[in-house]
C-alpha cells in the first residue's frame, strides 16, 4: 500500500474528500494548516500536525510515523523556516533519525533527497507556489537492502491525474 501526503488545504473539505477517497492507502498524513475542525471528516481520519494558520491546540505541530521500513517527521515547516532553507529541517531529521521529512508551508512541490534522507512537499491543494496546479503526492516503499530503503513518489493535480514532472524513485538509509 501506500501513504497519502498532503498540506496546505486552508479550508477545503470536499476537495480533499475526493482525494483521500481516490486513493487506497495505509495512512494520510496532512502537513499542517487545514484550517478546519480537526475532528471533522476525513480530517479525524488523518495524522495532522498543525500549520500556522492552524487555530486548535490539540493537534502538535510536529509528528513521528513509522511505517514500513521507513522513519517519517512531519511538520508544516514555519518553524524551521523552510521558505528560505531546509537546513534546520535537515538538523532536525538527524536528531529524530528520519529518513523521510514531509513539511508544507510554502505551497511549492518539492521532493529531493539530502543526506539520504527524502525531503517531500506535497504542494498545496488550495493556493499552489511555485507550479502551476494545485498537488498533493502518494508515498510507496518499494523494496529494501540491509542499508536502503527504496521508495518512488507519484505527484497528482487536485483531479487525480499524474504529474510526470515531480517525484521520482529515491534510495533513502534504513
Amino acid at each position: 500500500m501506500a501513504i497519502l501526503v498532503m498540506s496546505d488545504t486552508h479550508g477545503l473539505v470536499r476537495e480533499v474528500q475526493q482525494v483521500v477517497g481516490r486513493h487506497k492507502v495505509d495512512k494520510i498524513l496532512h502537513c499542517g494548516d487545514f484550517c478546519v475542525d480537526h475532528q471533522r471528516e476525513p480530517f479525524s481520519q488523518m495524522i495532522l500536525v498543525r500549520g500556522n494558520c492552524d487555530t486548535t491546540k490539540a493537534v502538535p505541530s510536529e509528528e513521528q510515523t513509522r511505517w514500513k521500513d521507513l522513519n517519517i517527521l512531519q511538520t508544516h515547516g514555519h518553524l524551521y523556516g523552510v521558505k528560505s532553507s531546509l537546513l534546520r529541517l535537515t538538523y532536525r531529521a538527524e536528531e529524530t533519525g528520519a529518513n523521510i521529512v514531509v513539511f508544507g508551508h510554502s505551497h511549492i512541490p518539492v521532493c529531493g533527497v539530502v543526506r539520504d534522507v527524502l525531503f517531500l512537499n506535497p504542494g498545496s491543494l488550495q493556493m499552489p507556489r511555485g507550479f502551476d496546479v494545485p498537488t498533493y503526492a502518494v508515498l510507496e516503499q518499494d523494496g529494501t537492502t540491509e542499508k536502503t530503503v527504496e521508495v518512488t513518489v507519484s505527484y497528482y493535480d487536485y483531479q487525480g491525474n499524474s504529474v510526470s514532472s515531480l517525484g521520482g524513485s529515491y534510495s533513502l538509509r534504513r
